[in-house]
């Protein structure tokens, strides 16, 4: 499990996620509230965003946040209109390194979940590898369930909302007949002009998300408050959460 947050509206610092706010991701990193499974997310952090030529770009570390001595200059130093940002308790079997710290993103997209696919390599990752063109599947450099519905969703066709409507409709249809199986999946995916977060889960229960429609001039999507403001509103389950970049007003939908 991981705790994530992201943010589209007018450019803010990364500082607006990671540390100014009392309950932010960086604090959630150790003193999470909501967890569904562990104590402490300290197995590697991550934060992705829009440069000043709209192009995605990442800075991850296997560190824990706290202990990583980039974060305060790099918080209060990068400045975008778009933020993703994931802080990691790694699934046990899936290793705590470079390339399975998010977030990920490719040329276009950018993306980052918190959640896990129960037994992941003998479950589901056959069907998954099955499913991707080979451009796709042999862009996977790590081996997380998170990267694997990364490439899902590159692989669909459409905005950002349809491609996760069309990968979750996939994934219900594969682990129909498993019960035993559990895929908790809270996500966020974004081309930087539509974000959508996504709260669902498959025989379980799905990972708390929340958002905030006036955050900083833009909205503001996280696992949990970063503070006792009332404008958080929680995300119920089976519901996605879109925000066009042209208006900033998150609208929610029925998955």
């Amino acid at each position: 499990m991981c705790r994530i947050a992201a943010y589209m509206g007018a450019p803010g610092f990364l500082n607006d996620i990671l540390l100014a706010p009392e309950h932010g991701l960086s604090r959630q990193a150790w003193d999470a509230r909501e967890m569904e499974s562990a104590t402490v997310n300290a197995d590697g952090w991550g934060a992705a965003w829009l440069d000043d030529d709209d192009r995605p770009a990442v800075y991850r570390n296997i560190l824990p946040i706290w202990a990583d001595v980039n974060v305060e200059p790099l918080a209060r130093s990068l400045r975008s209109r778009l933020w993703l940002g994931n802080v990691r308790s790694a699934t046990p079997g899936l290793g705590t390194d470079h390339a399975n710290t998010q977030p990920f993103c490719d040329e276009r997209l950018l993306f980052t979940h918190n959640g896990f696919v129960d037994r992941f390599a003998t479950t589901l990752r056959a069907r998954l590898r099955a499913e991707l063109a080979p451009a796709v599947e042999t862009s996977i450099v790590g081996n997380t369930d998170s990267e694997y519905l990364f490439a899902l969703l590159r692989q669909q066709a459409g905005d950002p909302v349809t491609r996760a409507r069309t990968a979750i409709a996939l994934l219900r249809g594969w682990l129909a007949e498993t019960p035993d199986v559990r895929a908790l999946l809270a996500f966020v995916l974004t081309d930087g002009e539509r974000l959508v977060a996504v709260r669902t889960a498959i025989n379980a229960r799905a990972p708390s998300l929340y958002y905030h429609a006036d955050w900083r001039a833009g909205t503001m999507i996280a696992s949990e408050p970063f503070d006792t403001d009332s404008g958080w509103t929680r995300i119920e389950t089976d519901t996605l959460v879109v925000v066009d970049r042209q208006s900033s007003v998150p609208v929610v939908e029925t998955l």
